[in-house]
């Protein structure tokens, strides 16, 4: 096996457990924000087309997972914005989104979006670019 085609099957395996992860995570935005939905259908398309890639691994098949790995790269940046949105907005929460958050009486918001979480996205996309980035020396 090629360390190409590994590093596609690490990129497999990586977007099953953040698919996992961020399932977990958003169980509580899904019905008020349909964003929330974008991290799992770009891991689950990832995961397909890698394991796509890894099978045959024809140019078709690498393409397919350049582009997924692009959509990956912009996911993830996205991501950062939404997680952030209220922050760099400098918006000021309402006293019901206060309780609804459950923030405490020291102004911790522990249930706020990781503000850099989604960033993972773009280093499996990265990942994923430089996987079938197509100008490697071949292997021997």
């Amino acid at each position: 096996m090629s360390l190409r085609r590994a590093l596609v099957g690490f990129l497999a395996a990586s977007c099953l457990f953040l698919l996992i992860e961020v399932l977990i995570e958003h169980r509580e935005v899904f019905g008020e924000r349909p964003i929330a939905w974008a991290p799992i259908v770009v891991c689950a398309l990832t995961i397909l087309t890698s394991f796509w890639a890894f099978a045959q691994w024809q140019p078709k098949a690498r393409k397919a997972l350049q582009v997924v790995s692009v959509l990956l790269l912009l996911v993830g940046l996205s991501g950062v914005y939404f997680h952030n949105a209220d922050r760099l907005k400098g918006e000021h929460r309402e006293e019901h989104e206060v309780i609804e958050y459950g923030e405490k009486e020291g102004g911790g918001d522990e249930h706020a979006p990781p503000p850099l979480a989604p960033l993972a996205l773009s280093g499996m996309g990265i990942l994923g670019l430089i996987a079938t980035y197509p100008h490697w020396r071949q292997e021997e």
